[in-house]
């Protein structure tokens, strides 16, 4: 009786789970109403949401070009997705990315961590879930860090409020993740909601040739790619949500262990932006000329266009190929997988999911 009572219970909580998946797909509006509301909301394109310059909107008619020649459905509204969020948001610094020193103190608590992960190697933890985001033979092996996480994220709040000029909230830490081999990643932006003002904290690699370093490519303010290798000990700051970003090469050594930390501004005059404002700015115009209902390189948000198409991803695929869940409609897939968030200061985060990327950075 106790395992028929368990069994009744498991389909009870499937039920409710399948009628809550029912719910929210409802509330997203047919792609009909989306556009019938693109329009009534004064929108037009190209859009006049931010004061670019030239040569950013120049880099983005040329993006835009690029994507409206994905022959298929699934893959050009995730990369119309990623486009239409880095055009619309905000930018607070000069080319939305900066290099300085970790501080020694933190630097060496997470260095410390990772040494005693790497010297128990075989007992570290894969990460799972990521094969949309990262490719390469091997997922990435990863250090649970605990408390030292929350203690970083905090610490590491007024660095980041000094780079940005902004008052910040601290919404989440990812790591230490150890990319392995081979490994390279999708070109994305972050979340919109909460993943604002980042930094990529590198705490230690071990490269096969110390001359080829496996840098992280990301666009300024101006569409303009830059490769930055970080050496150990050194962060990214970045505004991760605006600024495309990814690994385009595979990395060629054992490891490469990175922090990823997060924060959100606390004023929502300046930042009030999430995946469903995304969702309605997408214009009207992006499903025009397809040839292949589905049709896709991968699963993932993500831009997959030649130019920046990474090392490792699979060939681009028509026909009855993967289709993604990212649809208009659909409902956005949680892209966290771990990723630790907190509360702070008595103000609750507020968490929801978000049809996107891994990240790293995502």
């Amino acid at each position: 009786s106790n395992q028929q009572g368990s069994e009744n219970m498991k389909m009870i909580i499937l039920l409710l789970i399948a009628l809550l998946q029912q719910q929210c797909v409802g509330e997203r509006v047919s792609e009909n109403e989306r556009v019938r509301l693109w329009h009534e909301n004064g929108n037009v394109w190209p859009p006049n949401w931010q004061d670019d310059t030239p040569e950013y909107r120049e880099a983005m008619a040329k993006r835009e070009a690029e994507i409206m020649s994905i022959p298929g459905a699934d893959e050009r509204w995730e990369n119309w997705m990623q486009f239409v969020q880095g055009y619309m948001l905000p930018r607070f610094t000069e080319q939305g990315f900066d290099v300085v020193r970790v501080p020694p103190s933190i630097h060496a608590k997470l260095k410390k961590a990772v040494d005693e992960g790497i010297a128990n190697w075989d007992n570290l933890r894969e990460e799972q879930q990521v094969a949309d985001s990262i490719y390469g033979p091997y997922n990435p092996k990863f250090v649970d860090l605990g408390p030292l996480a929350q203690e970083v994220i905090k610490e590491m709040r007024v660095l980041h409020e000094q780079w940005s000029g902004l008052q910040l909230r601290a919404t989440s830490a990812y790591g230490v993740r150890l990319y392995r081999n081979g490994s390279s990643m999708v070109m994305h932006n972050d979340k919109p909601q909460t993943h604002v003002i980042s930094s990529i904290m590198h705490i230690a690699h071990e490269y096969d040739n110390d001359s080829e370093p496996w840098p992280i490519e990301i666009e300024d303010h101006n569409g303009q790619l830059h490769a930055v290798a970080l050496e150990e000990g050194q962060m990214l700051f970045y505004e991760s949500a605006k600024c495309l970003h990814g690994r385009m090469t595979s990395l060629k050594g054992r490891y490469y262990g990175s922090i990823f930390i997060h924060y959100q501004p606390v004023d929502k005059t300046i930042w009030d932006y999430n995946i469903d404002k995304v969702i309605a700015n997408v214009p009207p115009h992006w499903n025009e000329n397809l040839t292949d209902d589905f049709g896709s390189r991968w699963a993932g948000q993500a831009i997959t266009v030649d130019s920046r198409v990474v090392s490792g991803a699979p060939p681009r695929i028509t026909g009855e190929g993967s289709r993604s869940p990212y649809r208009p409609g659909a409902v956005p897939a949680d892209e966290e997988r771990g990723e630790e968030s907190f509360e702070e200061e008595g103000e609750p985060f507020d968490e929801y999911a978000n049809s996107i990327y891994s990240e790293e950075e995502l």
